[in-house]
């Protein structure tokens, strides 16, 4: 890659494949009337945290990491990945995600699990994983741009408590593939944005390739 092209920031990265215009960062669908809904520009550079690009806090230069599009669809999966039976690593020279299981481990995990701990904090970090909380805050946050009434009077309803909340929720949206479709892309881009600020926050600056 050459050192000339002009290097993505954090908004840029997390915008791929997004629907957006001139008012709306985030397009997650349309009134009867055709006008646009969703998170707009100014709501979403109130949450960008304001790091000048390339430094961290302390205005030091952080690690360059450049990912192929393959390589920054893994980590932001791996972060939406739950499950206490195998931890998620990521190798910040070579950009790869790697998994290594908690119990049971074979002769090839036993090595791998050397070579990480080897290179904890260096070269390789968890990736941690998504919290309930943030899923939880992503539905209310969905739910409310939904224009259906009907529809979003219903999902409201499931948020304000019950068993089984997650699972009731995705049922209910179901029920309109265009809204689940939208809510899926909309979580995604939350957890894209988030991976970016982890990512942040180990002093690791990614573009992609």
């Amino acid at each position: 890659m050459s050192g000339k092209k002009k290097k993505k920031r954090k908004d840029q990265i997390s915008s791929e494949a997004l629907e957006q215009d001139e008012n709306f960062y985030f397009i997650a669908g349309y009134t009867a009337g055709g006008f646009p809904y969703g998170i707009t520009w100014g709501e979403y550079e109130m949450d960008k945290n304001g790091k000048s690009h390339g430094m961290n806090d302390k205005g030091e230069p952080m690690k360059e990491l450049q990912l192929t599009k393959q390589q920054f669809k893994e980590l932001v999966d791996a972060y939406d990945i739950y499950g206490d039976d195998f931890e998620v690593f990521l190798n910040i020279e070579t950009g790869d995600v790697v998994t290594l299981r908690a119990f049971d481990l074979d002769e090839e995990d036993e090595e791998l699990s050397e070579i990480i701990e080897e290179g904890l904090n260096e070269i390789y970090f968890q990736i941690p994983q998504r919290e309930s909380r943030e899923g939880y805050a992503d539905m209310v946050d969905f739910a409310e741009m939904v224009m259906d009434t009907r529809l979003r009077t219903t999902l409201i309803n499931i948020l304000n408590g019950g068993k089984k909340v997650f699972r009731r929720f995705k049922d209910a949206l179901a029920s309109d593939s265009n809204e689940i479709e939208r809510y899926y892309r909309f979580v995604e881009e939350r957890n894209r944005i988030r991976v970016v600020d982890w990512l942040e926050s180990i002093d690791v600056n990614v573009t992609l390739e």
